[in-house]
């Protein structure tokens, strides 16, 4: 349970109330000064004892608590707490207008509005910033769960680390991750990691301010630099003065700005290009003990590549994928239990577990607590993918938060029920398939009723889908193709969730390859290897499928089949476009762990592809 210390005036005594109601509601233990089993105690130790063994301090602002002597020194023990905990501690909801300036420490938070009018809508909203981002409970599991176990990362969080410690070195960093991959978790860690030391560090996250900040680009610019907002447009004179403040600081600043995909775009192109102009200026004041970095967390990419200065100089953000974990880490997480695994069934539970979880962090952990729960003696279930345990563990995890709407529709809009429906069944139509077209989508539009009928109700046609679909938050980004690509771990998990059955996936992959087959009929260029593997691929799963004694002979026959069909481009010879595509295929990891069980059959059908190429010149 989840221990949430409330520090408040009397006079906000009311909003207090219903913030602790809710948060009781939702599970959490709150400490609220007024209620009545504390008011015979001793009141400073208390206060204290609370704060130090809370796991989120819950500041309520208001021009009353910041000239309350009692709120006060509430929030100097927190503080300090949170300096101890080296994470996000303390957060900060304003429950009266109160001026920014004067506030001190406070004014590095982002301020979570809860002015009245308050009603449930908005209290659920504020509220949401304590789900998604509260740490795990202090204390362990039931056989000593270690909390924080699965955020690991060790690799990303030293490179920027060591990039920002070094003069002279990329100053703008973008990280890049698909919907519960640890981004915010990571972003809030460099923050506390980078302000141990001599930075002044500063996180927004968009999440946390209203809507209309989602198109005022300016608004961003000002709350994330900590300077004052002009009272009308954001002007040239006004940019000097941000870079005046910022370069007056003589320090080392960082700026973190996470859920950077809630930007609309023409406000996303607008505030990266102001970054840059203010920071150029901060470059040319020549003050030596200023340095200024950018650090934007975003699950699409595309709105902050590379982009020049009026200057000419070009600022370009080096971009950090926050992929998925590997069994190694999973295997890590299971050595920190209190539990005796002989090597042999920790290894087994490492690989049930992530393939359970396909290594996306979130789920990791629910899947860790699944096996806790029972006792760890389900590992045959968990490495045999039981469809129980799948529909347990990672099913909610789909429906909630993968197929969300801020997830499928990050920029909200009309219709957004029916747009959601479109697109889910977009999804299940696309998920066996590991790269999609406008071709794919044509092809289920036209074969797929309900599909089509719901395209109707979302008012899209085949284009508005396809750019729709290149806005969700679940493609891997950017795509340097013509076509599109779900990220691999969540397409695979969609794929179990759409087609939870062997009859079910088996006719989704015998429709891939016939799909695919048409495309033969018509070489063009180097893109006819791609689906040549794309339709290999499909076929070696429906052999999987089907558990043939015979797999091997039946894949190489079809590997002959398949490259006899699809030919090659004219203007490739044999040999070259024998190495494009074997050298293609040989890197294709995917491919290789599905054949994996088969000693040297993946080796063998790179083999055959090649020569099968090379000699049918």
């Amino acid at each position: 349970m989840t221990r949430v210390f409330l520090s408040y005036a009397e006079e906000d005594a009311g909003v207090a109330r219903r913030v602790a109601e809710r948060l009781r509601a939702s599970g959490a233990e709150v400490f609220r000064w007024e209620d009545p089993e504390h008011r015979a105690e001793r009141f400073i130790e208390r206060i204290q004892a609370e704060i130090e063994k809370a796991d989120v301090f819950v500041a309520l602002i208001s021009p009353v608590a910041l000239g309350s002597t009692w709120c006060g020194r509430e929030r100097e023990i927190a503080f300090h707490r949170e300096t101890q905990l080296k994470r996000q501690f303390v957060y900060v909801f304003e429950v009266a207008p109160t001026k920014f300036d004067g506030t001190g420490l406070l004014r590095t938070y982002a301020w979570v509005d809860l002015k009245e009018p308050v009603d449930e809508q908005k209290l659920a909203r504020a509220l949401a910033v304590l789900e998604r981002e509260r740490p795990a409970p202090a204390e362990g599991g039931t056989n000593g769960t270690p909390p924080n176990v699965f955020r690991n990362r060790t690799d990303e969080l030293t490179r920027i680390r060591t990039t920002l410690g070094t003069t002279g070195t990329d100053d703008f960093w973008l990280v890049v991750s698909p919907p519960r991959m640890g981004k915010s978790w990571f972003l809030h860690r460099l923050l506390w990691e980078l302000k141990e030391g001599d930075w002044r560090a500063r996180l927004i996250d968009l999440r946390n301010l209203t809507s209309d900040h989602r198109a005022d680009w300016a608004k961003v610019l000002c709350q994330l630099l900590d300077v004052a907002e002009p009272d009308g447009a954001f002007t040239e004179e006004d940019r000097y003065r941000a870079a005046a403040v910022v370069s007056n600081r003589s320090c080392r600043q960082l700026f973190l700005l996470d859920s950077a995909e809630l930007l609309e775009q023409p406000a996303a192109h607008r505030l990266r290009r102001e970054l840059t102009e203010i920071y150029k200026l901060v470059g040319d004041s020549g003050n030596e003990q200023t340095r200024m970095s950018v650090v934007v967390g975003t699950r699409r990419q595309d709105e902050w590549q590379g982009f020049r200065s009026s200057g000419g100089s070009s600022v370009l953000f080096q971009v950090l994928p926050l992929t998925e974990f590997t069994v190694s880490v999973v295997r890590q997480a299971l050595h920190e239990f209190k539990r005796t695994f002989g090597s042999d069934r920790l290894n087994r539970w490492a690989e049930g577990l992530h393939q359970l979880s396909e290594g996306l962090p979130a789920l990791l952990v629910k899947g860790l607590r699944w096996a806790e729960e029972t006792a760890f003696t389900r590992l045959t279930d968990c490495e045999t993918g039981n469809p129980a345990v799948f529909d347990t563990v990672a099913r909610p995890y789909i429906s909630e938060d993968l197929l969300a709407a801020d997830s499928l529709l990050p920029f909200g809009g009309e219709q957004l029920s029916a747009r959601k429906k479109a697109l889910e069944l977009t999804l299940r139509a696309i998920v066996p398939y590991r790269i999609f077209t406008q071709s794919h989508l044509r092809h289920h539009i036209e074969h797929d009723v309900e599909l089509a009928d719901a395209l109707h109700a979302a008012g899209w046609d085949e284009t508005g889908l396809w750019e729709a679909m290149s806005r969700t938050a679940l493609l891997a980004s950017p795509s340097e193709e013509l076509w599109q690509v779900l990220n691999p771990p969540i397409r695979r998990l969609l794929y179990r969730y759409y087609h939870p059955d062997t009859p079910a996936r088996r006719r989704v992959h015998v429709s891939a390859r016939e799909f695919y087959e048409k495309w033969a009929v018509t070489p063009a260029g180097v893109e006819q290897g791609v689906v040549l593997i794309e339709c290999l691929w499909h076929e070696a799963t429906k052999l999987r499928l089907e558990e043939h004694r015979d797999l091997r002979p039946k894949l190489l026959a079809a590997t002959v089949e398949l490259s006899a069909a699809f030919g090659r481009p004219e203007r490739f010879g044999p040999a070259e476009f024998s190495r494009y595509v074997t050298q293609k295929l040989g890197a294709d990891g995917e491919f290789a762990a599905l054949l994996r069980s088969e000693e040297g059959l993946f080796d063998d059908v790179v083999h055959t592809l090649g020569e099968t190429i090379s000699g049918g010149g």
